[in-house]
C-alpha cells in the first residue's frame, strides 16, 4: 500500500494483536467486523487509493495483515514460559537448562529472564491469561458437550476468506505470515476458541428459527454482495496537470494510455489505471464519492483527495445482492451467535471463572504470599481444574 490509502496500514514488522481487556479475552466482533471490513486489514500490494478495507480484486501479493477473531497475545516467548513451568514438579525449576564457566543455568533464571523480556510479571500475567482463557473454554466445552468438527474449521477459513477478499488458501497463510501466524496456530489458537464458544451459547440459548430470521431481517445486508463498481484512474500531482491531462481526455486521447505514461499510482498505472471491482467504504471518501455518482462508461471531472488529484472513469458496476435466508442460514445462525457471545462473554467468563475455581498466581489478585522460584510452577496453566483438556498451542501465535 501506500499514501494513496485512506487508512495507512501498518508496517508488517510492527503488526502485534490488539491487547485484550484485563479481565476477558476478545471475542470476534462480526458486525463490527464487517462494518470496517474487517478491522485489522489485509493489505493489497500496490499504491492504490485504497482505504481501511480491501479491493475484491486484490491486484499484487498481500502486504500486511488478515482480520484476527480473536485477540492472540501468545507470542513464541512466552510460549516457552509455559514449556517451561507446565508439569514442574516441586523443585524442578533447579533444573539446568544450561551450562556455563562450570555453573549451571536453571530454569528459574531461564522463566524469571523470559519474565523480564515481555514485561516483567503484569504483562506475564496478562499472557498467562489468554493461556488460561483458552483452557477454560476447553473446560466448559467439555462439560458441555461441545465439539468442533474439521466441517466448522473448513466453513469458519472460508467465511474470514470471503471477508477479507482472499481466493485461496496459499494467500490466506501469506496474509498470516505477515503476522509471524501460521495457519495451524491460527486455527488453535483463534479459531477453535471461537467456534467452541458458539457452541456454547448455542446451548444455553437454544436459539429458534424465528430468532434467526429476525436477526437475518436486522442485519441483511450483511449476508449480500454490497454495491460495487469498476474504476480506472489516473493520479497527477497537481490541479493544474489534471486539468490538462481531462483536456487530452475529452479531445478523445486513450484513457489506459495516458495512465501508464503519466499517472503517479504506480499499483495501477501498468494495467492502464485499471482498479478492478470495489465496494463503499474501500476507497477515501472523496475518490469513493465521485466513483460512485458515475454511471457506467462516464468520466468525472478532477477529483481532490487527500493523495492528489484524481480523473476517474467507471468501467462497470454490480448492484447489491442480498440472498434469500434459505441460502445463508448457516452464516446467519454463526453471526447471531457471535453477536450474542460478544454481548455476554463478560458476565460468561466470570461464571465460568468461578465453577472452574480459576486462579492466575501472577495477578496481583491471585498471587500467593510467597514468591520464591520453586513457586511459580504453582502459576501455570497446569492450576487450572484437571478435567481441562490442552488447548495446545502450536508453534507460534496463529489463530488464538
Amino acid at each position: 500500500m501506500s499514501d494513496l490509502e485512506k487508512d495507512k496500514a501498518q508496517d508488517p514488522s510492527e503488526l502485534n494483536p490488539p491487547e485484550p481487556a484485563a479481565d476477558k479475552p476478545q471475542a470476534f466482533d462480526r458486525e463490527e467486523a464487517n462494518e470496517t471490513e474487517n478491522g485489522n486489514e489485509i493489505e493489497n500490494g500496490a499504491d492504490r487509493p485504497a482505504a481501511s478495507g480491501t479491493s475484491a480484486s486484490a491486484k499484487g501479493g498481500f502486504g500486511a495483515r488478515v482480520a484476527l477473531p480473536w485477540a492472540i497475545a501468545v507470542i513464541a516467548v512466552v510460549a516457552l514460559v509455559i514449556v517451561l513451568t507446565r508439569g514442574t514438579a516441586a523443585g524442578g525449576m533447579n533444573e539446568a537448562v544450561g551450562e556455563v564457566g562450570g555453573e549451571k543455568v536453571t530454569k528459574a533464571e531461564l522463566y524469571d529472564e523470559l519474565v523480564k523480556q515481555i514485561g516483567g510479571e503484569a504483562q506475564a500475567g496478562q499472557v498467562l491469561d489468554q493461556y488460561m482463557w483458552r483452557k477454560l473454554i476447553e473446560y466448559e466445552a467439555e462439560k458441555a458437550g461441545v465439539e468442533v468438527t474439521d466441517a466448522d474449521y473448513t466453513a469458519a477459513l472460508e467465511d474470514i476468506k470471503t471477508q477479507n477478499g482472499i481466493t485461496s488458501d496459499e494467500q490466506l497463510e501469506q496474509a498470516l505470515a505477515y503476522s509471524g501466524i501460521t495457519l495451524e496456530a491460527y486455527k488453535e489458537q483463534a479459531i477453535r476458541p471461537q467456534l467452541l464458544l458458539r457452541g456454547i451459547f448455542e446451548k444455553n440459548l437454544a436459539p429458534t428459527e424465528d430468532d434467526l430470521k429476525a436477526y437475518y431481517e436486522a442485519n441483511k445486508e450483511k449476508f449480500g454482495t454490497p454495491e460495487q463498481v469498476k474504476a480506472s484512474h489516473i493520479l497527477l500531482g497537481s490541479k493544474e496537470e489534471a486539468e490538462a491531462v481531462l483536456r487530452q481526455l475529452k479531445q478523445g486521447a486513450d484513457f489506459a494510455k495516458l495512465a501508464q505514461e503519466k499517472s503517479l499510482d504506480s499499483g495501477s498505472k501498468d494495467n492502464g489505471g485499471d482498479l478492478g471491482f470495489f465496494g463503499k467504504g474501500v476507497m477515501n471518501e472523496p475518490f469513493e464519492k465521485a466513483a460512485f455518482a458515475l454511471k457506467k462508461g462516464e468520466m468525472s471531472g478532477v477529483v481532490e483527495s487527500p493523495n492528489g488529484f484524481h480523473i476517474i472513469k467507471v468501467t462497470d458496476r454490480k448492484e447489491a445482492v442480498i440472498p434469500p435466508y434459505e441460502e445463508v442460514k448457516d452464516k446467519v445462525k454463526a453471526a447471531y451467535l457471535d453477536s450474542k457471545v460478544n454481548e455476554g462473554l463478560n458476565d460468561w467468563i466470570e461464571k465460568a471463572k468461578k465453577d472452574a475455581g480459576y486462579k492466575n498466581f501472577l495477578s496481583e489478585k491471585d498471587a500467593p504470599a510467597s514468591e520464591s522460584p520453586d513457586a511459580v510452577p504453582s502459576a501455570s496453566p497446569s492450576a487450572s481444574p484437571s478435567a481441562s483438556p490442552s488447548a495446545s498451542a502450536s508453534a507460534s501465535a496463529g489463530n488464538k
